[in-house]
């Protein structure tokens, strides 16, 4: 999709109707070109139909308005550049493979995840009308000890932003979100490195927004904001927000870490005063330490989880 596309989509998007031969106008091209581009976005995806003397109609606008997310990236001290893809393998493997070319604090989106991973290499079950985006942050060093507490701080701010708009969630340590006992969204943040230490944190981000209901296979353990509130959400409106409460708080995470954002991570965390399986091996959630760490208890005995495959015992 070029601009010219995203022209037309955004046309469509901001009309009820709209003739072919004013979109060609605007564009300085012929309406057999702007005919060939109306069929390539219903190739990727797109709800268009058409009524005679009246021209095209965008049939559904639950579409990410991509003309939004850029106008607010020209404007963000924090973010520099997005990328809008309609399908990928992963967002996260994306940046991976192209990071020497991207600036710092770029943005890629996905439509459509073919191989999304969740922790442990676990597949992430690609729903329509989801969020699938990953942030690259680089770093002049390496730092393995920041994976945890960035993981913990975008949870945060996702929460932050649910809450927001009206949703009850809550967040599961490390890299989940929760509503009404279900995961709805999840966080996969990879460290990779480069030559002389200079490196990159790759934040991949999913939530399940519009969909109406999730496969059988993991409709106990997993949901939609959708499926759970019985409405839609904007989704473009929910990245700018994530994407602004990130920017905002983001300066004070560098200067005083996760300890700056900890008590209001504990107040919204379930995994506090639960017993847990850390890798198997039953404990007692007792606290959050100042770096992101579960603080638990085995057999009377305190012990500090930084990383492992935890589950709630509810």
């Amino acid at each position: 999709m070029d601009e010219k596309d995203i022209f037309i989509l955004r046309k469509l998007y901001e009309n009820e109707y709209i003739s072919g031969e004013e979109i060609a106008s605007s564009l300085n091209i012929s309406r057999m070109a702007i005919n060939k581009r109306i069929k390539l976005l219903k190739t990727l995806g797109y709800k268009i139909g058409s009524l005679k003397k009246k021209g095209y109609i965008l049939l559904d606008k639950d579409v990410i308005r991509i003309w939004e997310i850029k106008e607010y990236i020209k404007s963000s001290p924090l973010f520099k550049e997005f990328i809008y893809l309609e399908e990928v393998d992963s967002t996260n493997t994306y940046i991976k493979q192209n990071q020497q070319y991207l600036p710092d604090a770029t943005l890629v989106y996905a439509e459509r995840q073919t191989r999304g991973r969740g922790r442990l290499s676990r597949r992430w079950v690609d729903l329509d009308k989801g969020i699938k985006m990953s942030i690259l942050l680089k770093l002049l060093l390496l730092d393995l000890e920041k994976i945890v507490p960035l993981t913990l701080f975008t949870g945060l701010v996702i929460n932050r932003v649910l809450r927001k708009h009206g949703v009850e969630s809550f967040i599961k340590w490390s890299n989940d979100i929760y509503l009404n006992g279900k995961k709805v969204c999840g966080i996969l943040s990879e460290l990779t490195g480069e030559v002389e230490g200079v490196g990159s944190i790759i934040i991949g981000i999913g939530i399940n927004v519009n969909a109406k209901s999730v496969p059988e296979e993991i409709k106990d353990i997993a949901t939609t904001l959708k499926a759970e509130t019985l409405h839609d959400f904007d989704r473009t409106m929910l990245i700018i927000d994530i994407l602004k409460e990130f920017e905002r708080d983001f300066s004070n995470f560098e200067k005083y870490g996760f300890s700056y954002f900890r008590d209001e991570y504990k107040s919204f965390c379930i995994n506090l005063r639960k017993e847990i399986l850390v890798n198997g091996e039953r404990m007692l959630c007792k606290d959050i330490g100042e770096n992101g760490e579960l603080v638990c208890e085995k057999d009377g005995k305190i012990i500090e989880i930084s990383s492992g495959e935890v589950t709630i015992r509810f």
